[in-house]
């Protein structure tokens, strides 16, 4: 089951909050948890002081049994300590549902077929939930963001590197299947600018049907473990 709790924070106007925060998800029991995700409204609340919006950062689990999804998530401040949260992540699917779960898991579900990923902030995870549910490679989307980004330098009138984009994310496919994708400021926390491109279907599948070894010998360090990001080749 979801485990939630009730904490102090601050706000940028030094009022203190309360806010309601979720340590762990299940989104096949709680299908309401799964939708803030997906419309970007988990952990995100408003100052009764100042009336400003607060965006909390929380360490939490992900399980949607049903659809085969484990995700650990960790707040952005934490990439430095990437390595150590992959462990975590892997090392608690093994006990929850891999080699080292109970008799009954491991009978009821087949660990092989769950998608198991370490997720920096919400808006990585809700790319992987969609990404997973709609099929797609998540190291194939990644290398495509890679493609974009380095042919890419302005939308329309908008320079990115002014900005501080960082990467893009996958907002949602379009009804012929077409990759919708937004940009992300690397602010603190990182930001999705109402900034983006739709990029055809045929181009991810350009790059998806080249073998995962080539796309990892092509770009070393994209993915590591349970971690698969555009970001894993920048600096934390």
């Amino acid at each position: 089951m979801s485990q939630t709790a009730t904490r102090e924070i601050e706000c940028r106007c030094g009022a203190r909050v309360q806010v309601f925060v979720a340590d762990s998800i299940n989104a096949e029991r709680h299908p309401h948890m799964r939708q803030a995700v997906l419309d970007r409204d988990l952990h995100v609340f408003k100052c009764s002081a100042c009336d400003g919006g607060i965006v909390v950062e929380n360490r939490f689990w992900y399980l949607d049994l049903a659809r085969g999804q484990f995700y650990g998530v960790w707040p952005n401040r934490d990439r430095a300590e990437e390595r150590a949260c992959g462990e975590a992540v892997v090392n608690a699917f093994e006990i929850a549902l891999g080699e080292r779960a109970g008799a009954t898991a491991r009978t009821l579900f087949d660990a092989s077929t769950f998608h198991v990923r370490l997720c920096f902030g919400n808006e990585e995870l809700r790319e992987k939930i969609i990404a997973c549910e709609a099929g797609l490679s998540d190291l194939a989307l990644e290398v495509l963001k890679a493609r974009i980004l380095a042919e890419t330098r302005a939308v329309g009138e908008v320079d990115l590197a002014r900005l501080g984009v960082q990467t893009m994310r996958l907002d949602h496919l379009e009804d012929r299947g077409d990759l919708a994708f937004y940009f992300e400021q690397s602010t603190a926390p990182t930001r999705v600018l109402e900034i983006g491109m739709v990029v055809p279907r045929t181009h991810y599948e350009d790059v998806a049907a080249i073998p995962w070894q080539d796309l990892l010998a092509t770009y070393p360090g994209i993915a590591s473990g349970p971690h698969v990001s555009l970001l894993r080749l920048l600096p934390p």
